[in-house]
């Protein structure tokens, strides 16, 4: 089994818990299976021809991994079923049975959206039964750290230190912790960052070439060892993704920031950016998000607050404006 065990809260991950139930039924989803012994018309013979689709092949190896994780397991239920005769009300039905674990639930609907709306364009289906389908995890997702908090970070951590860098990279390049334990001096051309992400790779592969501010310069000036990432282990071997996130947990509870993570700080990058006054498409190149979705959350949550602090002004005004008026 190759999923992360536990996650950036020590809770067993819904990606192992997937594959276990999986490898436990005897799938163990790194061959695909032969058209051949499959019913064409059944679910599972709708999953593994989009196995096979050159819009699965685009994707980068994690998101196929995940993927197949997800739909394998759901085959494990459903897949001897015609998935023509699959509806809305089904959907919902495999969604709330894995309510417990609502994210979850949610990844399993947006794959199967995603499935059918291949299947379509293929012409293998005429509808998509999981378009409706609401959301029930209504959680704002990770919590987004604020400027009381960065500045608790800091005066912990002071420059020099891996934590300190660590968290510097982070807020300041607004990168994925899949991406940031990768980068290296090879990455430092002049006074910018530059990559791939490693997410939509094989799909679009987006160059990012992002500035290093001065809180970032200061950090990076401060690294006292030889290696190609920029952050290492206390025994000199890069970080792999899960194991900063490990780690990163250990350093926020350390300095009493127990609802920080590090992607609360690619929340926090984001939010500074749109405060700044940073748009929706200059959003979209820096945190290399494909559509405006995500974009627009944040520059929406700003322009409300410039609204309101515009507000509370002109109070301040009013009220000073009447205390000088004669009486």
């Amino acid at each position: 089994m190759t999923s992360p065990y536990l996650d950036e809260n020590g809770s067993v991950t819904v990606a192992f818990a997937e594959e276990y139930h999986r490898v436990m039924a005897g799938d163990r989803g790194d061959k695909p299976l032969p058209l051949a012994r499959l019913q064409p018309g059944t679910v599972r013979w709708l999953v593994e021809n989009y196995y096979r689709s050159k819009l699965f092949q685009a994707y980068s190896s994690s998101t196929q991994k995940d993927k197949r994780c997800v739909l394998n397991r759901y085959c494990e239920i459903v897949g001897d079923l015609p998935f023509k005769k699959m509806r809305k009300s089904d959907i919902e039905a495999s969604q709330m049975k894995r309510r417990s674990t609502p994210g979850a639930a949610d990844k399993l609907v947006k794959y199967l959206k995603a499935l059918f709306n291949w299947a379509i364009k293929q012409e293998l289906a005429t509808f998509n039964p999981a378009t409706g389908v609401t959301k029930i995890n209504k959680s704002d997702g990770f919590h987004g750290w604020s400027e009381i908090e960065l500045e608790r970070y800091r005066s912990f951590y002071p420059i020099g230190t891996t934590a300190r860098l660590a968290m510097e990279l982070m807020l300041n390049l607004g990168v994925r912790r899949s991406d940031l334990v990768k980068l290296g001096r090879r990455n430092l051309i002049g006074d910018r960052i530059e990559f791939v992400p490693q997410k939509g790779a094989g799909k679009y592969a987006q160059f990012l070439s992002l500035p290093v501010t001065d809180e970032l310069h200061d950090a990076l000036r401060a690294i006292d060892h030889d290696k190609t990432t920029f952050l290492v282990t206390e025994y000199g071997k890069p970080f792999t993704s899960n194991g900063f996130g490990n780690k990163m947990r250990q350093w926020c509870d350390d300095a009493g920031l127990p609802e920080c993570s590090s992607h609360g700080l690619r929340k926090a990058s984001a939010t500074i950016l749109a405060e700044a006054g940073a748009t929706e498409h200059q959003l979209m190149a820096i945190f290399g998000w494909s559509d405006s979705k995500m974009a627009q959350h944040y520059t929406k949550s700003a322009r409300s607050k410039r609204i309101i602090d515009a507000g509370f002004e002109r109070r301040k005004n009013y009220v000073s404006f009447k205390d000088l008026s004669p009486r």
